[in-house]
């Protein structure tokens, strides 16, 4: 995600004056059980499991490239990091918000031209409808989001 942290960052400046309230969470390649208020991803853990009393009119934006190792997403302990090892795999955390939030996408800042290049692509946009973070992109997405 490094050579893209200057459209994500205009990304959310962009949403912070739109919507009235914004969270924004950082996590590494995908989602386990935690995503972090600190983008060190070190302080100030959430479990996902505290976004089921969310209102489910929430829409869920999940910003990155969606590429990793298989395993990463598919193994039941496939974090890198083995704090996040619970025993589930990511596929299935990424389900849970699916159906935690109806009104869920992935925005990919990678060209499409290049998704059918990565296996987890594929997989995570089976889950959560994923679009380009790209102007047409986020109008696609966010059409997604208001269900037209």
């Amino acid at each position: 995600m490094e050579p893209h942290v200057e459209l994500v960052q205009a990304l959310f400046s962009s949403a912070l004056r739109q919507f009235k309230e914004v969270k924004t969470y950082f996590f590494h390649n995908t989602i386990y059980d935690l995503v972090w208020k600190d983008p060190q991803r070190c302080r100030h853990p959430v479990p996902i499991s505290s976004f089921a009393t969310v209102d489910p009119e929430t829409c869920l934006i999940v910003v990155g490239d969606a590429s990793m190792a298989p395993y990463e997403l598919m193994a039941a302990d496939g974090s890198i990091y083995a704090f996040e090892r619970s025993g589930r795999p990511s596929i299935d955390q990424l389900r849970y918000l699916a159906e935690t939030f109806p009104r869920a996408i992935w925005l990919n800042p990678l060209p499409e031209r290049f998704w059918p290049d990565t296996r987890s692509i594929g997989r995570i946009a089976a889950v959560l409808p994923m679009f380009p973070l790209s102007l047409h992109g986020l109008e696609r997405g966010v059409a997604s989001l208001m269900g037209r």
